[in-house]
């Protein structure tokens, strides 16, 4: 059944190994949904020797869409595009791309070795959640 677990979770690492970072105070919209990335390397085959680099946190988003992380889409509107990716706005809007007009924007990321690209930087480790969710930070 979707939405529930059949097994509690059982952490996948060592208590000596450092927790992600919690997030700063961001301007982040109450119950709206956002992107975080972290745990950023610069190739795929980098030995970490501890939690990466932080990544942005993208939002609001409308949805996420992932299919077999193979492929990780999302739905965003043209302001949360433009703040994000600049240069995929510019390209649509010279191109004349019905994408860049909204109301929302369609838009994926590139998944490389399970790993998701943004900005040059390969991310390891993602959270979705609700800005007023606790337990994400």
């Amino acid at each position: 059944m979707i939405g529930t677990l059949e097994r509690a979770a059982v952490p996948c690492r060592s208590a000596s190994v450092r927790t992600p970072p919690t997030l700063s105070a961001l301007p982040l919209q109450s119950g709206k949904l956002y992107l975080r990335l972290y745990h950023g390397r610069a190739t795929p085959g980098e030995q970490m020797e501890d939690w990466g680099s932080d990544g942005p946190v993208i939002g609001p988003l409308a949805s996420i869409h992932v299919t077999y992380m193979c492929q990780l889409k999302f739905a965003a509107a043209p302001d949360v595009m433009e703040r994000f990716f600049p240069e995929v706005m510019a390209q649509w809007r010279a191109s004349g791309v019905s994408n860049g007009h909204g109301p929302l924007c369609d838009w994926q990321f590139n998944v490389i070795d399970d790993l998701i690209e943004y900005g040059g930087i390969l991310y390891g480790d993602w959270s979705i959640f609700l800005a007023d969710d606790q337990a994400a930070r």
